[in-house]
């Protein structure tokens, strides 16, 4: 049985594409007014039209967009206040709100929406990023200070693989808690944080199986991006629980061997039925 990958949880993505164009009254309304910033107006078109968050004009901006396109931060922090889900979403272009303030050039916009977690790196459909977006269209001011958060994003990673490191050797349940709560949002991150960069790095899960930590390996398996095997020893998380001489922290290993199991044989059938419907 190969354990050298995930699949022990649930995936957290958050990421929607709003495709509905809509050009009503009531959506020229909250163009208008996130345009003008009439912020009050705003929240009441929202409170009342609770779902134009996610409708798109005919250059493919929601509302969130369209503020964020245009510099208008008082209407983007109004938005984000009653709709936070607007922050990922994308249209049919895979842009989203970052990509559109980064190719127009909008500096304040830029830094805002990646302080509270707009993706830098994430890609749309033609596979440029915002980075990419404002290099092209010259805008090097705002490519410096992306480049800027991208760089503090990763060095950011690295010390929370490190600290979450340590708190599985220590048992330090709620220094985990806090680090999950903070990073779990984009699965890349999560894959950095769990199993670091390189095969050097130890793995997260591993690391608490093996010192017996029951709590923190209830709370790793939430997620899906662990390694179950070691690069270096080629140790899996059975290896590690039965090292641990925990007897719930090898119950619950084997519950999720068992999971990947049947997921494996499982994808084999889909394959083989496959295979024989097409041949």
């Amino acid at each position: 049985m190969d354990l050298t990958s995930g699949g022990v949880g649930p995936s957290t993505s958050t990421d929607d594409v709003a495709s509905l164009l809509d050009n009503s009254d009531d959506m020229q309304l909250v163009r208008q007014a996130v345009l003008f910033e009439n912020v009050e107006l705003l929240a009441d078109l929202f409170k009342v039209n609770p779902w134009v968050w996610n409708r798109v004009d005919r250059h493919g901006r929601t509302p969130l967009m369209l503020a964020a396109h245009n510099g208008k931060l008082n209407s983007l922090r109004t938005i984000l206040m009653l709709s936070p889900k607007s922050l990922n979403l994308t249209n049919e272009r895979g842009k989203t709100a970052l990509h559109m303030a980064a190719e127009s050039g909008e500096i304040s916009t830029v830094m805002e929406l990646v302080e509270i977690g707009s993706d830098p790196m994430k890609s749309d459909t033609e596979g440029h990023c915002a980075l990419e977006l404002a290099q092209m269209a010259g805008h090097n001011e705002v490519a410096a200070k992306l480049i800027d958060a991208i760089q503090k994003e990763s060095e950011d990673l690295n010390d929370a693989h490190i600290m979450l490191i340590s708190a599985c050797i220590s048992g330090s349940a709620d220094v985990v808690n806090e680090i999950l709560r903070k990073n779990m949002e984009k699965k890349q991150n999560r894959e950095i944080i769990f199993n670091g960069r390189t095969e050097e790095d130890e793995t997260a899960l591993l690391i608490a199986c093996t010192n017996g930590h029951i709590e923190i390996v209830r709370h790793l398996l939430q997620y899906e991006e662990h390694l179950l095997t070691s690069h270096t020893t080629r140790d899996t998380v059975i290896h590690a629980a039965v090292s641990s001489q925990n007897v719930e922290v090898l119950q619950l290993c084997l519950e999720v061997s068992r999971f990947i199991l049947q997921m494996e044989i499982k994808n084999k059938i889909v394959q083989i039925r496959s295979y024989i419907r097409h041949n």
